[in-house]
């Protein structure tokens, strides 16, 4: 049983929950699957928890057995958030934009406030909020790049003095700034120039010059993605450097090794997929509605954190999906969830010219499909490495910096130590 005064407290003294509480007025079930009851939220102020009504403005639910496995100090991978339980059975029911959309944190929020009042709070990684302080010494520029009839202004962070080039390619509808622990880290700066860009459309790189971007939706190719990343690398006169990529940018990462394998010296897809498309279309339309709130799919990105990320990291994560235009996450994301597919073309990577890492974090969603995920890769294409990293999850050069260098340096070394018989 739910002690209700001790899950009362816990969400009137929770001050994240507030602020996302802020100006709504309603009443919030929790179907347990054997227990009930109503959150009362009057002007953002959690004021009652009470038995369970007949026509509650919201409901958050799921199985008994999601329920078991979620509501303990160190959930199990696939039940450590709302969004990530949904394939356990886990739904938010109301009414999607006024309700489910704009206060979509304040939903994922109740669920954490919810656990930890009956379990306990988890173990972090180190608070230490910034680590490679004393290091940090990035510098930002901008070049006018080519690709083809299009032209953009884009910029790109620099850090590192070591002798071989590693670029650092965003997730979906983010930035460079993912990338800031990394450019700072002392043992990467050694070894690594490492670039980390952003691609137009994506945070300080402004759309191409004379788009009439106001007037359409923001829709890549997989071509087009590609071709970017290779004009970009051209433009800055980066010979064939590693290529690191995060979500997207793993998708790139492995779709750049079948098709321009010859620019690069190798390739680390951190949670990239073998193909995602099997398991359905996605609409992103949800994510171009005017009516929707972005926190929506912002909320989502920061329950996809590794549930022992430091927290300041992962709510940077948050903070970086807030701050770039919407609709640029969800045509990034058409090309993650829609187009990528190494049915199609992965027979064209060869992992014995060009190495191809596979990076997946314990907590990354595609963990839970491996017939489609990281795994897969190294499964149907021959000479392609996989690593699972214990702890880490799908944002982890972000979310976990330091514990992902940590990782990733012994990777990137064997990389360079056999790039000499490539």
């Amino acid at each position: 049983m739910i002690d209700r005064d001790l899950l009362l407290n816990a969400m009137r003294e929770d001050r994240e929950l507030r602020h996302k509480l802020r100006m709504l007025d309603a009443v919030i079930q929790f179907d347990l699957d054997g227990e009930s009851f109503d959150l009362h939220v009057r002007g953002g102020e959690p004021v009652a928890v009470v038995d369970a009504s007949d026509a509650p403005s919201a409901t958050i639910s799921a199985p008994r057995s999601f329920w078991d496995r979620a509501l303990v100090r160190e959930p199990a991978r696939g039940y450590e958030t709302l969004s990530v339980g949904g394939m356990h059975g886990a739904i938010i029911d109301a009414p999607f934009h006024d309700l489910a959309a704009p206060y979509q944190g304040a939903f994922q929020r109740m669920f954490v406030v919810l656990r930890e009042a009956v379990a306990g709070k988890p173990e972090r990684s180190g608070e230490k909020v910034e680590p490679y302080r004393s290091t940090d010494s990035a510098v930002g520029r901008y070049a006018f790049v080519r690709n083809g009839d299009r032209e953009a202004r884009v910029y790109y962070e620099e850090a590192g003095v070591g002798p071989t080039p590693l670029v650092l390619q965003h997730t979906a509808g983010a930035d460079g700034r993912q990338y800031r622990h990394m450019l700072a880290n002392p043992e990467l700066q050694r070894r690594f120039r490492m670039i980390a860009w952003d691609l137009p459309f994506h945070g300080r790189s402004l759309p191409p010059i004379g788009e009439r971007w106001w007037e359409e939706a923001y829709r890549p190719t997989k071509a087009e993605l590609m071709d970017w990343c290779v004009a970009i690398a051209a433009a800055l006169r980066i010979e064939r450097p590693i290529f690191l990529g995060t979500s997207v940018g793993g998708q790139l990462a492995l779709d750049l090794a079948a098709h321009h394998a010859d620019r690069f010296r190798a390739f680390v897809s951190v949670n990239g997929w073998y193909e995602i498309v099997s398991r359905g279309p996605y609409d992103n339309e949800i994510h171009r509605h005017p009516r929707t709130s972005t926190d929506y799919f912002a909320s989502r990105i920061l329950a996809a954190t590794a549930p022992s990320a430091p927290e300041a990291a992962a709510q940077e994560v948050y903070w970086v999906y807030r701050s770039n235009f919407p609709g640029v996450y969800a045509g990034d994301n058409d090309y993650f969830m829609n187009e990528h597919d190494l049915r199609e073309d992965g027979h064209l990577i060869d992992a014995t010219k060009t190495p191809v890492h596979v990076v997946t974090g314990e907590y990354d969603g595609s963990m839970l499909f491996p017939q489609h995920g990281g795994e897969s890769v190294a499964r149907h294409i021959p000479g392609v490495r996989f690593h699972e990293l214990p702890g880490l999850g799908h944002f982890a050069p972000s979310d976990d910096p330091v514990r992902f260098c940590e990782a990733i340096i012994p990777i990137l070394d064997e990389i360079v130590a056999a790039s000499s018989n490539f």
